[in-house]
């Protein structure tokens, strides 16, 4: 039998950190294949799960036992309403991806029945739209009943900037600090290996990782606030983030609160628009060189400045002054979810009546199609109608036959 051991170790300081550390052992029946060290690490001062807690590590492996067909021995503690969730979790992901992932079990040395999560919310930050906009609406009381009090919020290190690099970690460290410092919420660092050692697609398993993460922080507060991908009306499936999935990373000392499903990107860049000093500190850029700041001629950094034009906004300064390059688009093979943001943007720059230069041309790289369709047959035009006309009845004809 295939299988993933998971050994928690005592945790250890080091210097002003703490640092939380799993092996992970892979057997092929009784056969030791493979072992390597999970670890997340944090400022000391925050009160840390119990070094029997594994709450965090199984969600770092998940999606590594789907994939390889490995069932989870758990050497400690485990909470009983994530083991629930979880089995759920592979249920939707093997009807995603059924030739990718299998359901596995999991089973743990001791299992927690009756937790109660700590009041208040942390949410992750990095810079980006999602996150910023989830934080301006909840700390500004936007979201009604449903807001939010946000205790605290945390940067990971080892995701979009790499453990190596630490310089830009701690310039985007500084930069959002001082963005958040304006509400009042502090900015903690988490630094963790946890996307250097996975073996499945970072698309399916960023969010696993992400709550593995912030679900080291339980003690603070018992909701964790995850900005979403996609809004309510876009049905994107096999992607790490969505609606239907992420309550369900939730355990019964930490709740998953998937944010922001309410809005598409262009409005939550709408809604942002009005905090100078949080759109002036947008960083969304991952392809550029520096990856503390936006090289603004990549794919991202291109759509998250036509999500200001597309609202009638201003380019934020976070972004350097230069000509638009949309050909830069040509050679980009998009994702699905990417792609209906940039249909978005297309949507929104009708509905608000945008003619630019700037809409023709993402039209044509983003739906060359209906590009085409729009300059054969513009709309509201006489030769439009006539066409349509034309086609509902050769449709009734081919339907009655």
């Amino acid at each position: 039998m295939k299988h993933i051991e998971l050994n928690p170790l005592p945790s250890e300081i080091k210097g002003e950190n703490v640092i939380r550390r799993c092996v992970i052992k892979r057997f092929d029946n009784s056969e030791l294949v493979n072992e390597v060290d999970l670890w997340f690490q944090f400022n000391k001062s925050i009160l840390q799960p119990d070094d029997n807690d594994c709450d965090s590590y199984l969600l770092g492996v998940i999606m590594d036992a789907m994939l390889e067909g490995r069932n989870i021995i758990i050497k400690g503690s485990v909470s009983k309403l994530l083991l629930s969730n979880l089995v759920e979790y592979q249920s939707i992901w093997c009807k995603w991806v059924p030739h990718l992932y299998s359901k596995i079990e999991i089973k743990a040395d001791s299992i927690f029945e009756d937790e109660s999560a700590k009041i208040g919310a942390l949410c992750a930050f990095s810079g980006g739209v999602d996150a910023t906009f989830s934080v301006w609406r909840h700390a500004k009381k936007k979201w009604s009943y449903r807001s939010q009090e946000i205790k605290l919020c945390t940067m990971v290190h080892g995701f979009d900037i790499p453990l190596e690099n630490e310089a830009a970690f701690e310039n985007s460290l500084n930069r959002s600090s001082n963005t958040l410092k304006e509400l009042d919420i502090k900015l903690t660092p988490i630094k963790t290996n946890c996307k250097v050692i996975t073996n499945s697609n970072w698309e399916h398993s960023f969010m696993c990782l992400l709550v593995a993460a912030l679900s080291n922080f339980k003690n603070i507060a018992g909701t964790i606030v995850v900005g979403s991908s996609s809004p309510y009306d876009c049905n994107i499936t096999a992607w790490g983030s969505t609606t239907m999935s992420d309550h369900l990373l939730s355990a019964g000392s930490f709740n998953v609160l998937h944010d922001g499903a309410s809005h598409s990107r262009t409005e939550k860049v709408g809604e942002i628009a009005e905090w100078k000093t949080g759109i002036d500190n947008l960083r969304v850029c991952w392809e550029g060189d520096l990856k503390d700041s936006n090289c603004g001629k990549c794919e991202k950094c291109i759509r998250t400045k036509c999500n200001f034009m597309a609202s009638c906004e201003p380019v934020p300064s976070c972004f350097p002054k230069s000509d638009m390059n949309y050909s830069a688009l040509k050679n980009i093979t998009m994702s699905y979810p990417v792609k209906l943001e940039w249909l978005q943007i297309i949507e929104t720059a009708e509905r608000n009546k945008i003619n630019d230069p700037w809409v023709r041309e993402v039209t044509w790289f983003v739906d060359k199609k209906k590009f085409m369709i729009d300059t054969v047959l513009p709309q509201k035009s006489y030769r439009r109608l006539i066409f349509r006309r034309l086609f509902s009845m050769v449709n009734r004809m081919f339907s009655v036959s």
